[in-house]
């Protein structure tokens, strides 16, 4: 087995329509409540990260899971939304929805590609920490496209 730890730390002062700061490895950014949920909106929020992490995990797997299946994609554009719900006193995320649009070079490759899709879009979904990790308490749906992309 193997573990990694993956470290944030957040900074906060005041109380619920103050702005905290997000900071791990990498990433330094602004938090605070959204404005669509009455608070300040400033910088991302707890929400939005949850489905950028559940969007990007889910694109980089598909990136690979396409690679390993000798059929990689040209590009690859994620478009993906949380649904949370309010029930029982409780906000909760509901489902995450992945609309994953796979651009190829040529019919013969979408054609080879839409053939395996389904078995292709499991495996990815599978191999995700992130989803992994929600699935049973948020549900996860996928429905990718495939495109020929065009010549530039």
């Amino acid at each position: 087995m193997i573990e990694h730890q993956f470290p944030v730390q957040v900074t906060w002062q005041g109380g619920r329509n103050e702005v905290g700061e997000v900071q791990g490895d990498v990433i330094q950014h602004p938090v605070s409540i959204p404005a669509s949920l009455g608070g300040i909106g400033t910088g991302t929020n707890p929400d939005e990260l949850l489905v950028s992490a559940a969007a990007s995990c889910m694109t980089i797997s598909l990136a690979a899971t396409l690679e390993r299946a000798h059929l990689t994609a040209r590009k690859i554009e994620m478009n993906s939304f949380g649904e949370a719900q309010f029930d029982q006193q409780k906000f909760k995320m509901k489902r995450i929805v992945h609309i994953p649009t796979i651009y190829v070079d040529d019919m013969t490759q979408q054609i080879q590609l839409e053939k395996r899709l389904p078995k292709l879009i499991a495996t990815a979904d599978n191999n995700c920490m992130i989803s992994n990790s929600i699935r049973g308490n948020v549900a996860i749906e996928i429905h990718p496209t495939v495109i020929v992309a065009t010549k530039n």
